[in-house]
């Protein structure tokens, strides 16, 4: 399982890191070279400081001072360890580097998914389940498998070079050590791995609960407090949190252990090769001295690598089902053949007569059809009303309008113009579309205005505040257009940001605004204000209104009455109501004169 998961990561995420993958596996085969090296000279040091008429028989020193010698070679490995140190240092800040931008690579990946992935699969994934994603398993499998996979690979090849040593130096006792570490490592990892197997997945579970329980706190919470639901929200939170951090001091607890475990098997070690040793050289004190210093040399740079070892095992064991996540995201949204498709051109289309939508047909899924033969047409200048109950369709209508959505069946035109998705982009540039979920920029006014604008007009920012009758709010605010825009009693009102919607559509100076239940959520008065203020904007736009409080649209010249997907009828107040009593009904509770 661990090798198929991680063969899919390098397949999905790792194209043009082989190289520098393979470089990291030349970078450790160095390192363990220099501790190679710079132990195995500590034998020879030892022994010419010990028995300086030694000094013949190590064929590759040729200076006649012993002395001088043992100092050289004293000073040879002093500065082996410093380079070798110096090199792993070097190492880990080329790793830590490659790592971090492997990571922001695949988060860049996946947003780049969502940002230019067909809107109808894009709002199948959930607000919370994008950021889980992107801010917790991104994160998870690079920090915590990848990155503890290339230490499990340098610390690994550390170990091999200094245990070839002890084999080539001593291979009897250095062979029944290797046996009873490796005995007690398999042992060790064996009971290890199911643990951190089963917090792995409560960790999964743990986390998004948390996830979502935040994001659930902080986004409602004037509902919550409407609701007096203050205890339930957090008692939830409390109760997702707790959950959370037992999962986390059960994974920390268990990567603590291997240390205390691996410093008694070290200290064992060093018993069972000491006493070996002494048997093999009773009557060789300088000898044994020797042996003894390799020895402890070689097992106090095995030590700190085998507990970054066992470290890394634990954290790779903890986060394979982060990989696993990652990749099945991947297979999913069907990322290996997707491409994001830039639009062809910018420039706007014409638009002089009229827009015709002819059989429209749409679904979000096979199972239910949510607009059903739609054939409607808008003329320039139209102030059209889109009124309907909830479900009618009427939003739908509006994401089938602008291209968001592609039809099942039928065909939009401009002026004769077939629309289609390599031309959208074009007609959605004389569009301005004001949502029923304003968004707010924690920014300026002037970049509020021009949110998705490269550069910014502040003429044309305060036109369009002006359009929106908001500028006079805005100029009494220090700075002026170069103001934060605050939301709430010491900012602009929820008709005020309303308008400040408003304004960002006109920025760009569209030939169509579309209001999707845009006035829903304001109170009699500001949704007068509003519907007055379209009115004088109708003079000079196409206006196509969604909305199901009818005195939004009182000003239109056209209405579309739609009803379970269907266009029920196109006339004025006074003819729909005549001919549909539910319309009639609808007319009265809105008490519209």
């Amino acid at each position: 399982m661990f090798l198929e998961n991680f063969n899919k990561f390098l397949k999905y995420y790792g194209k043009g890191r082989y190289l520098k993958l393979a470089g990291f596996t030349g970078l450790s085969f160095i390192a363990g070279c220099l501790e190679f090296v710079g132990i195995a000279l500590i034998y020879p040091f030892i022994i010419l400081i010990l028995q300086p008429e030694n000094l013949p028989n190590f064929h590759f020193i040729k200076l006649d001072d012993s002395y001088g010698s043992g100092l050289l070679i004293g000073i040879i490995v002093f500065f082996i360890f410093i380079l070798k140190n110096l090199f792993i240092i070097l190492s880990q800040y080329i790793q830590s580097k490659f790592v971090s931008l492997w990571k922001q690579d695949i988060i860049n990946k996946f947003m780049k998914y969502y940002i230019y992935s067909p809107y109808k699969a894009s709002m199948k994934v959930s607000s919370i389940d994008k950021l889980y994603l992107l801010e917790t398993v991104c994160p998870q499998v690079v920090n915590s498998f990848i990155m503890r996979v290339l230490n499990l690979l340098t610390n690994s090849t550390i170990i091999f070079m200094v245990i070839l040593l002890l084999l080539i130096k001593f291979p009897i006792p250095a062979l029944i050590t290797i046996v009873f570490v490796c005995v007690s490592m398999f042992i060790q990892n064996k009971y290890f791995k199911k643990r951190t197997a089963d917090i792995a997945s409560e960790l999964i579970i743990q986390t998004a609960n948390y996830k979502k329980a935040l994001l659930q706190n902080i986004n409602n919470l004037k509902d919550l407090k409407i609701l007096s639901a203050e205890k339930i929200f957090y008692d939830n939170f409390l109760e997702s949190g707790n959950a959370l951090v037992k999962v986390n001091y059960r994974h920390g607890f268990y990567a603590s252990i291997p240390p205390y475990i691996i410093e008694i098997l070290v200290v064992a070690s060093l018993f069972v090769m000491a006493f070996i040793l002494s048997l093999q050289n009773l009557n060789e004190n300088s000898t044994l001295i020797a042996s003894f210093a390799v020895v402890v040399a070689a097992l106090f740079r095995i030590a700190p690598a085998l507990n970054r070892i066992q470290s890394s095992i634990i954290n790779i064991n903890a986060t394979r089902k982060f990989v696993k996540c990652i990749n099945d995201t991947y297979e999913k949204y069907g990322m290996e053949n997707f491409e994001a498709v830039e639009p062809q051109t910018l420039k706007r289309i014409d638009f002089q007569d009229k827009i015709t939508l002819k059989n429209i047909c749409f679904s979000y899924n096979e199972s239910k059809q949510v607009l059903k033969n739609i054939s409607i047409d808008i003329n320039k200048g139209d102030f059209v009303g889109i009124i309907g109950l909830s479900g009618a369709g009427k939003s739908t209508l509006a994401d089938v309008l602008t291209g968001l959505l592609p039809v099942d069946t039928g065909e939009i035109t401009v002026d004769n113009v077939a629309l289609s998705q390599n031309n959208f982009a074009s007609f959605r540039q004389i569009i301005g579309y004001i949502p029923q979920q304003i968004n707010i920029l924690d920014a300026s006014v002037r970049e509020n205005v021009a949110w998705g604008c490269e550069t910014i007009n502040d003429e044309g920012v305060i036109k369009a505040l002006k359009a929106a009758c908001l500028y006079d709010v805005i100029s009494e605010f220090q700075g002026g257009i170069n103001a934060k825009v605050v939301v709430g009693s010491n900012g602009l009102s929820q008709g005020q940001k309303q308008r400040l919607a408003i304004a960002r559509a006109l920025y760009r100076d569209p030939e169509i605004l579309i209001f999707d239940e845009a006035t829903s959520a304001l109170d009699v008065q500001v949704e007068s204000e509003i519907t007055e203020m379209l009115t004088h904007i109708a003079k000079s736009k196409t206006i196509i209104a969604i909305a199901h409080r009818l005195s939004t649209l009182k000003a239109c010249n056209k209405l579309i009455y739609m009803k379970d997907g269907q266009i029920v009828d196109v006339g004025s107040f006074e003819e729909l109501s005549d001919r549909y009593d539910d319309f009639a009904s609808l007319v009265k509770l809105s008490s519209i004169k």
